[in-house]
């Protein structure tokens, strides 16, 4: 007995390690950087300034992206091709999206509401996407009697508010959390109105080590770790099956849609314009080989991540989703300064950018697969794991999803075939 324990702790523990060590690593900066600036606990005026109007303006930009996210859901669920086209100033370069809303709103973006409005337009298809998969996955009985017995629209809108409250609330925190950490945005109108994270950029590269540096880090740093504390509060989306039936949409929620949707449209045409005139191909050929190279070796190892974090879920681990919080949470201008210090040997070679890209993507990466994996049957998910050990059992559920087949053992893309298959 004691030799079965020994070795199922060494098996748990080989799931450990993955996000362990990815904790390790992403960590390493910001000790580096405490280590260079050293701790002190100061705030002056002007800071405290900036800090509160960070706060504000992430609540605001979290509201707004929320509000934005419900009017874009119908689309999601009645054209589900339009995601794609939707999600465009969501995944493209943050300059881009900036330049195609300054030129779409004008100076207004140059104002105190340019950043909120522009992480509005950033996160609502991304909040979308979370609404989007717990909506599908209100029970169908639910429905029928909502449908059925109740009347009145705002008794209709009580129930469905109360079952997307997991998703709702997920969804606010996390584009709080982005919105709150936000350095790109303010950078790219102007630095008017610095949030905490570009504060301590302008810090850290006009006044080398000092004091103020110091002071700010220590702050930035202690406040991004706080945000970490209510995700382990927020109830988790649910993970039934998705509804046979969804719920229905009238004529006035979809053309809403229609006219949300048509604003991303006239955004993404705006990002692409560009490109109707190419000037000097040949000077940015080489950074956008370069860029394209960066990015697939990101993505991949990115990927290689998620399944490592997805596994020790299988494995009954707590460790992935402990690390998702506090890579998400933390200060990422921080973990930028602390990174270049760390990495300067070796700074701008394609293994250190890899390396950042694939550190910053992954939480992002896994927080849109997790949900996925949860939806998946418990008996099937527990089988899996059981018969085939959570490394074969995330891998063979990604390749059925893919469609593809595994000529060894005969695997089909059929999921009754699979769940044949896994029957003892």
């Amino acid at each position: 007995m004691e030799v079965e324990v020994a070795e199922g702790n060494r098996i748990r523990l080989a799931y450990l390690i993955p996000p362990l060590f990815y904790l390790a690593v992403f960590v390493a900066p910001y000790i580096i950087l405490l280590a260079q600036y050293g701790i002190v606990i100061s705030l002056d005026s002007y800071t405290a300034w900036v800090f509160a109007f960070t706060v504000v303006q992430a609540l605001l930009s979290a509201v707004l992206a929320l509000g934005g996210a419900f009017l874009i859901l119908p689309a999601y669920l009645k054209a589900p091709w339009l995601k794609p086209v939707l999600l465009i100033p969501f995944f493209a370069p943050a300059i881009s999206t900036v330049d195609a809303l300054i030129r779409i709103h004008g100076d207004v973006m140059f104002s105190i509401w340019g950043i909120i409005i522009a992480h509005g337009v950033y996160y609502a298809p991304y909040a979308a996407l979370i609404i989007e998969s717990n909506v599908r996955s209100i029970p169908a009985d639910i429905i029928d009697a909502m449908e059925l017995y109740v009347k009145r629209r705002w008794a209709k809108l009580r129930i469905l508010t109360a079952e997307l409250k997991p998703s709702i609330l997920y969804s606010f925190y996390a584009v709080f959390v982005f919105s709150f950490l936000s350095f790109t945005t303010p950078l790219l109108l102007g630095g008017r109105y610095p949030t905490l994270e570009l504060l301590v950029y302008i810090y850290a590269t006009s006044f080398a080590s000092t004091n103020a540096v110091s002071a700010l880090v220590a702050i930035t740093l202690l406040t991004s770790l706080a945000m970490a504390v209510p995700f382990f509060r927020l109830p988790q989306p649910p993970s039934a099956e998705q509804a046979p039936r969804p719920v229905k949409i009238g004529f006035f929620p979809l053309a809403v849609a229609a006219l949300a949707s048509a604003y991303y449209i006239a955004v993404g045409i705006y990002i692409f314009q560009p490109l109707s005139a190419p000037r000097a191909i040949g000077d940015v050929l080489q950074p956008l080989v370069n860029s394209v190279l960066v990015a697939f070796t990101s993505a991949t190892l990115s990927i290689v991540v998620t399944l490592s974090f997805l596994a020790a879920d299988a494995a009954g681990n707590k460790m992935s989703i402990l690390t998702y919080v506090a890579t998400l949470s933390l200060s990422k201008t921080l973990f930028a300064l602390g990174f270049f210090h760390l990495a300067q040997p070796l700074y701008g070679t394609l293994l250190i950018l890899t390396l950042a890209h694939a550190l910053v993507i992954s939480p992002l990466a896994y927080s849109l697969v997790k949900p996925a994996w949860e939806k998946i049957r418990q008996d099937v998910k527990e089988a899996c794991v059981l018969y085939l050990g959570p490394y074969k059992c995330i891998s063979r559920i990604v390749t059925e999803a893919l469609g593809r087949r595994w000529c060894r053992h005969g695997y089909s893309p059929s999921p009754r075939r699979f769940q044949r298959q896994l029957s003892p």
